[in-house]
C-alpha cells in the first residue's frame, strides 16, 4: 500500500517536456510584456517630469519682467537638466525646445496678460528593445509637447 493514499498517479511523464517550454515562455514574458511595460512606465514618468518643467518655466515667466524671457528659460533648463528630475530621465538642453517666438507668448492687456509657454522635450527610452520597426518610447526617442498658461504678475513698472 502506498504511503500517501490520497495522491493519484499523474498522467505527465517525468521526461522534462515542461522544462523545454520555459525558454519560449520567458522570451514572450520578458521581451513582449515585461520590458515594454517598464518602458511604458518610464515614459509616463518622463511625461510627468516634462510637464513639471513646463510648469516651472511658466510660473517663473509670470513673475519675471517680460524682457528677461530667454535668459529665464535658459537658466531653468540648465538647472533642471543638471540636477534632479531632468538628470534622472536623461534630458539634455539640446533636447528641450521652446517653439514660440522668444520662448513665450503674451496675450491680453494689463492687468489681464496671459503668459503661454510651450516646452518640447525628447526623451530616450529606458530600455532599447530590438524590434524590427521603430516604436516611440520602446526603441526610438519619444517627443513630448506641453503648453502652459498663467497670468502675468510682473510688468517691470515698479
Amino acid at each position: 500500500m502506498s504511503r500517501f493514499p490520497h495522491r493519484r498517479k499523474s498522467n505527465r511523464s517525468s521526461a522534462g517536456s515542461a522544462l523545454s517550454e520555459t525558454g519560449p515562455a520567458l522570451y514572450l514574458l520578458l521581451i513582449v510584456i515585461l520590458f515594454p511595460l517598464i518602458d511604458f512606465l518610464y515614459m509616463g514618468l518622463a511625461f510627468g517630469i516634462v510637464w513639471y518643467l513646463n510648469h516651472l518655466e511658466t510660473r517663473e515667466l509670470a513673475v519675471r519682467v517680460p524682457a528677461e524671457t530667454a535668459q529665464v528659460l535658459s537658466d531653468i533648463d540648465n538647472n533642471f537638466v543638471t540636477q534632479g528630475f531632468g538628470k534622472f530621465v536623461g534630458l539634455t538642453t539640446a533636447g528641450i525646445q521652446h517653439p514660440l517666438p522668444g520662448g513665450a507668448q503674451r496675450t491680453g492687456t494689463q492687468p489681464n496678460v496671459m503668459v503661454t509657454c510651450t516646452t518640447v522635450a525628447t526623451v530616450n527610452p529606458f530600455l532599447n528593445l530590438p524590434f524590427i520597426i521603430p516604436v516611440s518610447g520602446i526603441n526610438a526617442p519619444m517627443t513630448f509637447t506641453v503648453t502652459g498658461s498663467r497670468t502675468q504678475e510682473e510688468f517691470g513698472t515698479n
